[in-house]
């Protein structure tokens, strides 16, 4: 191990050279955020610093609502001052391609320093690998200013500008990495799908990024403002019941934040109306940062998508959580009641029902019903969107961990991606080497050409035949699962 110092225009950073790859953790992208400003858009630092990138940079403020098998007990503390990126480069003096990393966790959880996306592998493909932070949760994705007349200036859409922000102190400073500035690829998966697809609506004409990979999320998780204003007032009741009032949120800890938000669900505001998506915290259409209609915005966009899901995306859920495991017909029934327009429901469980599976049938078709659902739907509706410059794919490798109860869950692709199945190998079946190389073969020529055909194989635009790459032990094109009954959700769905 060496260190290595790279001088840009944002200043001097020293990173660390091991395993063929410099890598710089934490580097700051922004002005460093405080108690008065932790709910203010991100500012540019103004003045250049000199920096140790050598150990990664503090995680946004985490929002648990509940303890689940894969949290990560590993990630860096948390602070409010946590806009950092870290970067992994091959050839300091290259002109590669570069991939930026955003991460999931529905808005309210995650990190870029999470173990799962190791920055070894995949600038070994000849790209330059940035993973970046940003605010989560109440300092992320709550709209306060008009709740409170403006005393907190929060728009909802913080976490959106941090991550912009960061995209150009990319542009700006990764030539000294090794990077291209004009070629440059955001990729995330969940809500990091989210954020790319809706990023990519914030910026159609591809002069920021010219390509976007989403996994397992598409372009439907954001709010309009006046159910994010919903959601502020909740916060501030809920706040007002702990005895706070506004001001005292100006100057509260990180973790008092984040304890009132755990107390919240999305159901509070619901009037009895089933609210998509599932999340409470999340981007606002303001018509300002987010375009008010972000699909139509998108429709024509000269940025390609490389685009798909999990096969079994809710089963990270159903498998686990108690709601499902007790699933009766009754429950499954007043379930689709609040989904499903009355006349629909029972062609959609001619389709969905399979009593072969027992006590477990009505848990499974659920679980089934809502991978198309909450994924499926809205990943089609963007390769039909754009079929020229859209690529789709199906991840159908189930994993080995629980007995094989999880199927192909949803981020089941994450280890195989990142190369960290090395390090995860009860999550991953006997051919991850293999599938973690045709992933990063093809994520990374992507990249580099705007197509993820390689020379394992031939992988054109939806616009081809409509079909898309599904990746098991092997990989055949085929159209993609269950289009039929993803168009029936879609045209059986009721509009609140």
């Amino acid at each position: 191990m060496s260190n290595f110092t790279v001088l840009c225009n944002a200043g001097s950073f020293k990173g660390l050279f091991q395993n063929n790859v410099h890598t710089f953790f934490g580097i700051p992208f922004a002005r460093p955020l405080t108690q008065e400003t932790k709910w203010k858009a991100p500012e540019v630092l103004a003045t250049e610093i000199t920096f140790d990138a050598i150990t990664p940079g503090h995680s946004a403020p985490q929002t648990n609502y509940m303890e689940s098998l894969f949290s990560d007990y590993d990630l860096p503390r948390e602070s409010i001052d946590c806009l950092s990126l870290n970067i992994a480069s091959t050839d300091l003096n290259g002109h590669m391609p570069v991939m930026i990393w955003i991460h999931g966790g529905a808005y309210v959880t995650g990190s870029a320093n999470s173990s799962l996306y190791d920055l070894n592998f995949i600038p070994l493909h000849g790209v330059v690998l940035v993973t970046i932070n940003y605010r989560l949760g109440p300092f992320g994705f709550l709209k306060l200013d008009d709740v409170t007349n403006g005393v907190i200036a929060s728009t909802g859409n913080e976490g959106l500008m941090d991550q912009r922000m960061a995209i150009e102190w990319v542009r700006e400073n990764i030539h000294a990495f090794g990077g291209d500035p004009d070629n440059i690829t955001l990729f995330g998966e969940s809500a990091g799908a989210w954020s790319v697809a809706l990023q990519s609506s914030a910026n159609p004409s591809g002069n920021i990024f010219s390509k976007a990979i989403c996994q397992s999320g598409g372009m439907d998780a954001y709010v309009e403002k006046d159910r994010a204003n919903l959601w502020g007032e909740l916060f501030l009741k809920t706040c007002h019941e702990q005895g706070l009032t506004i001001k005292d949120l100006c100057m509260a800890h990180h973790q008092v934040i984040t304890g009132i938000s755990k107390k919240m669900r999305h159901s509070m505001i619901a009037d009895g109306a089933w609210l998509t998506p599932e999340i409470g915290f999340a981007p606002v259409a303001d018509g300002m940062f987010l375009p008010l209609e972000p699909l139509k915005k998108f429709k024509d966009s000269q940025i390609k998508l490389l685009i798909g899901s999990t096969a079994d995306e809710y089963k990270l859920w159903s498998e686990l959580e108690p709601y499902f495991l007790t699933l009766t017909k009754e429950k499954l029934d007043k379930r689709l009641k609040k989904l499903f327009s009355q006349n629909s429901i029972p062609k959609i469980k001619a389709q969905y029902l399979d009593k072969s599976f027992g006590e477990h049938s009505y848990k499974n078709t659920l679980s089934n019903i809502m991978t198309d659902w909450t994924f499926g739907m809205h990943i089609l509706n963007l390769l039909e969107m754009n079929p020229s410059k859209a690529f789709g794919y199906q991840f159908n490798v189930k994993s080995p961990f629980l007995e094989g109860r999880l199927g192909a869950y949803h981020g089941s692709e994450l280890p195989y991606l990142f190369g960290s199945w090395i390090k995860f190998p009860d999550l991953c079946c006997s051919n991850a080497k293999f599938i973690s190389d045709f992933l990063q073969a093809s994520w990374t020529n992507f990249a580099k050409t705007g197509s993820p055909s390689s020379d394992q194989f031939f992988w054109p635009p939806y616009l081809k035949d409509n079909s898309v790459a599904q990746i098991n032990s092997m990989v055949e094109l085929k159209p993609y699962n269950n289009v039929s009954n993803i168009k029936l959700l879609h045209d059986s769905k009721i509009t609140y």
